[in-house]
């Protein structure tokens, strides 16, 4: 048997072996017409904290594991050693197939919206943190190690108490793509088709489609390209 062979019969028995867990969190958190079909597969090696919030699967016709969650270990991950973490206390939207890898984290707090559009992959030991609210388009890939936050965790304010460093949303276009170790700060505007080179820290605005991100803070290094995706 050769290594291909041997990793998708591993895949297999993974996704067979997260049935029993999977089915009861499809009927934690959501409605039993939609529960039933599965739509969630979550992996044995994901831990799921503080579920009062809630998932809304906005796919259309639902099929099992269209979000596959804690299973993905390409470059970087290790699913035996990496623990997946979902702390889900806002609205969690899922507008299409998608996949959180292995040793990756999500966070969405209470009165936040995290939407994820159709054919995203969060890569391992990437982290996204919600408070207020955070939007990714079609076709969003982001690479291992990365971290997306609307906020600072903490206040700061000034001589007359004001707060000063409020939470400002996220909001990713189709087909942006993020290298390593990318940092997406609050306030981010990505437009489509933009590429973010691995180690930048991205902030504010940028309305360009079609550029390449680099640096810290980012900027325009390239212009009139976009990644092609491999089928």
């Amino acid at each position: 048997m050769n290594e291909r062979h041997r990793k998708k019969r591993l895949d297999a028995l993974r996704y067979i072996l997260s049935v029993p867990r999977s089915l009861w969190y499809n009927l934690r958190l959501l409605p039993i017409r939609q529960a039933v079909r599965m739509p969630l597969l979550i992996s044995n090696r994901t831990v799921m904290d503080n579920l009062g919030g809630r998932v809304v699967m906005d796919c259309g016709d639902l099929r099992i594991g269209m979000m596959k969650i804690g299973f993905t270990t390409y470059q970087g991950g290790d699913y035996h050693c990496d623990r997946t973490h979902v702390n889900l206390r806002g609205t969690l939207v899922v507008l299409g197939r998608c996949q959180l890898g292995a040793g990756s984290g999500i966070e969405v707090a209470e009165g936040s919206t995290l939407t994820i559009g159709p054919d995203f992959n969060l890569g391992p030991r990437s982290l996204i943190i919600c408070h207020k609210d955070i939007t990714f388009g079609a076709f969003n890939r982001i690479s291992w190690c990365c971290t997306v936050m609307d906020t600072d965790q903490h206040r700061i304010v000034d001589a007359d108490g004001r707060h000063m460093n409020p939470d400002r949303a996220i909001v990713f276009g189709d087909n942006v793509w993020l290298g390593c170790h990318v940092i997406v700060a609050k306030g981010t505007h990505l437009p489509d088709d933009t590429t973010v080179a691995a180690g930048a820290t991205v902030a504010g605005r940028h309305d360009e489609p079609m550029t390449v991100l680099a640096g810290n803070p980012a900027t325009v290094v390239r212009r009139g390209v976009k990644r092609e995706w491999m089928k």
